[in-house]
């Protein structure tokens, strides 16, 4: 992680209270960054995929650079979980529990697309091709990678050459060398170009390891899609004139073919290192290596995240209620998307969230709190009394549902315009106890198994890990083009995509 000038380690280890004062040297966001009166502290990095290759030294990987509000105050749940921190009008009285507000959806454009993964090359996955022969770019020009694409346009005639290299996973690299697995063998090969050869260097198979099956550009998609909106609506063929991305005449030669899938592969990659707001804390520990409580409760706190409290304020405050947006000029108050890191332990998972459901939302006594929250699984004093929560008055427990968009289109859906391509969304469930005040004030939470279904979904080992919301393409140590930084590809520039983009937005 990136040392910073006001330090992340509370999103990542825990503190149960903080408010940061900046130093004179702190960047504060505001106004003119994102069309509101919010203000921001820059705060320091998230990592979302952290790994290590022993062999090379190589960090890999990518973060969240952070915008903290500077608004935020105290509140009740610790300050790693402030819904503030998620969205700066996640306060006051969207903190007071209302048992009306069941459901609700954004209402910004969503599509379902594909989330590039490393085991694939990434965005240099040929995924309309069956020649996968990154030394012929003539055989099948018009479905070459996205990024091969990106190079033919942008860095015509600069080939690069990447050498034959053996790789192998991250669990055989932490085994002695004559018990490891034979090593993933990649051919040399020369490239279309410099955006191409860092891809496969540093989201697909020519990077220092073999990538672990999760390894994508989930959260780089989910980004593009919460802060970006509706997608492309046809597929443009285009060349550069004086440096502007120009769409071609029927019969014009010497023009490039991007298709819309491909221009949603480039902008996943732009926003993979990005700059977000952020509540929870980011699990770092495998699940088989969690180590419990009596409760089945993660003993780390930044495993046992995101608290169900801050989830609940997010679905229906940002869903339900709505809140004025983060990016763009609108002032107006709107149902916003979020992302989640839809699993709690290493992995990450990330998905946009698109509507909610509450099913169930009831007032239960202490003691009722307190046998939900043991499950069954212990029989000790607090299953009888609620010692979780000192400052608890009254607990209401929740069961409800939340959908997210898919990253799983392949094929020839992923041919088809976004909004035609009819893939459901997945859903995934919710059950936790709240804690509140005599006012219904909403102060924290637990989460439970389901009571009411035998061997039914268990939300300590099924919820969210932390959430966040994109606010611009930009991380850490890029500049405003999106060309630089060691954590997305340094050479694919946030302009030129965003122009293939509106082309490939008109018409259709």
């Amino acid at each position: 992680m990136r040392a910073s000038l006001v330090s992340s380690m509370f999103l990542v280890l825990g503190c149960a209270e903080l408010d940061p004062t900046p130093a004179e040297s702190v960047a504060v966001a505001e106004g003119s960054v994102n069309g509101s009166t919010f203000r921001f502290i820059e705060g320091g990095s998230v990592p979302y995929v952290l790994g290590f290759s022993p062999e090379t030294g190589q960090i890999l990987g990518g973060s969240h650079q952070l915008l903290l509000p500077t608004n935020g105050g105290r509140e009740a749940i610790d300050g790693a979980n402030s819904p503030s921190f998620l969205h700066p009008d996640l306060q006051g009285s969207m903190l007071q529990l209302d048992t009306t507000l069941r459901q609700g959806e954004a209402q910004t454009s969503a599509f379902a697309s594909n989330w590039w993964p490393q085991r694939q090359n990434g965005i240099a996955d040929r995924w309309n091709s069956l020649n996968k022969n990154y030394s012929d770019r003539t055989s099948d020009p018009d479905n070459l990678s996205p990024v091969e694409k990106y190079d033919l346009l942008v860095h015509p005639a600069q080939p690069e050459s990447l050498g034959s290299i053996a790789t192998w996973s991250m669990d055989d690299l932490r085994r002695p060398q004559y018990l490891r697995n034979p090593p993933y063998i990649q051919p040399a090969v020369v490239v279309a170009g410099p955006a191409t050869r860092w891809e496969l260097q540093h989201h697909g198979l020519y990077q220092g390891v073999y990538p672990e099956y999760w390894w994508g550009h989930c959260n780089g998609w989910s980004a593009y899609v919460a802060a970006e909106g509706a997608g492309p609506r046809r597929d443009v063929r285009v060349k550069l004139v004086n440096d502007k991305v120009t769409e071609c005449a029927a019969a014009e030669t010497d023009c490039v073919l991007f298709r819309m899938a491909d221009i949603e592969a480039l902008m996943s990659e732009v926003y993979f290192s990005d700059t977000v707001t952020f509540s929870g804390r980011r699990c770092e520990t495998r699940a088989d290596r969690t180590m419990r409580d009596v409760y089945g409760r993660p003993i780390d706190p930044a495993c046992r995240d995101l608290n169900p409290a801050t989830m609940h304020v997010a679905i229906t405050g940002l869903l339900g209620v709505g809140a004025k947006p983060l990016n763009g000029a609108s002032t107006e108050r709107q149902r916003l998307m979020f992302v989640v890191d839809h699993t709690w332990d290493v992995e990450v998972w990330s998905f946009p969230v698109k509507q909610f459901s509450i099913d169930v939302i009831e007032e239960v006594n202490v003691m009722e709190a307190a046998r939900l929250l043991c499950g069954g699984a212990y029989h000790g004093a607090d299953c009888f009394n609620y010692r979780f929560n000192p400052n608890a008055r009254r607990f209401v427990r929740v069961a409800g549902r939340f959908w997210m968009i898919s990253d799983s289109v392949t094929g020839d859906t992923l041919r088809l315009p976004p909004d035609q391509r009819n893939v459901p969304l997945s859903v995934s469930e919710l059950h936790y106890v709240l804690e509140l005040d005599d006012n219904l004030t909403i102060l924290g939470g637990e989460w439970i198994k389901n009571p009411s279904i035998l061997n039914g979904v268990n939300g300590k080992e099924l919820h969210p890990d932390y959430v966040w919301m994109p606010i611009r393409a930009q991380g850490a140590g890029e500049d405003e083009d999106d060309l630089g930084g060691t954590e997305d590809n340094p050479y694919i520039s946030y302009k030129k995509v965003k122009a293939l983009l509106t082309l490939a937005q008109r018409g259709g």
